[in-house]
């Protein structure tokens, strides 16, 4: 009786050469991603750092409607949160501090936070510190009445604002600002495009500089 085998197949691995072409083809294909991957990156921390600033905002506009007080929103470099923090235009913490009705109360820290927790790349130009009146609207207050060594202002016209952009050198970053209006508004948009019932996502005007 014949008795039928399969043929054994020769089983062989990738030659050297081959294995250099799987490499280069990978290494050309992460090279042409690169660019593309740092700009989503830089975008989503500029995206992420516009929402925390624009949450500190409106987080300050509660406190001061709630207790119907004057509230200050400052930038500092410090690491504390119990009131008594100094301003800094360079700081990458924020602190909400309560301002005192008589000038026998004390102030007190409500709430803190950081800018850049999730977004270490990215640079907030703009008012050093903002404050709210008991109505939640933005107000001049004097460094002596602010107590955290600047004054507020109300900016130039008619609204406050904060310009965010990243210090990645890469195309297509996107440049966003948030908008404080002195009616107490607030809101993200891109600079770089005017507002219109077809760009919903642009700013009141566009190209405008941060409040100083």
């Amino acid at each position: 009786m014949l008795t039928l085998t399969r043929p054994i197949r020769e089983q062989r691995g990738l030659t050297l050469l081959e294995l250099m072409i799987v490499v280069a083809i990978i290494a050309m294909t992460m090279v042409l991603a690169m660019p593309g991957l740092r700009a989503w990156s830089a975008n989503a921390q500029i995206r992420s750092a516009a929402a925390s600033l624009q949450v500190a905002l409106r987080q300050a506009q509660g406190e001061a409607v709630r207790s119907f007080r004057q509230v200050v929103l400052f930038r500092t470099a410090a690491a504390t949160c119990t009131g008594s923090e100094t301003a800094s235009a360079a700081g990458s913490r924020w602190v909400i501090k309560l301002l005192p009705r008589v000038s026998t109360d004390a102030a007190t820290a409500t709430f803190c936070g950081s800018l850049n927790e999730n977004a270490p790349t990215v640079a907030v130009a703009g008012p050093t510190a903002v404050c709210f009146s008991g109505q939640g609207r933005p107000m001049a207050l004097d460094a002596a009445t602010t107590g955290v060594g600047v004054a507020c202002t109300t900016g130039n016209g008619s609204q406050l604002i904060y310009a965010l952009s990243s210090t990645t050198t890469t195309a297509d970053l996107k440049k966003l600002q948030v908008w404080l209006t002195l009616g107490g508004s607030v809101r993200t948009c891109e600079s770089t495009r005017a507002l219109s019932d077809t760009v919903p996502d642009g700013c009141p005007t566009a190209n405008l500089a941060s409040t100083p």
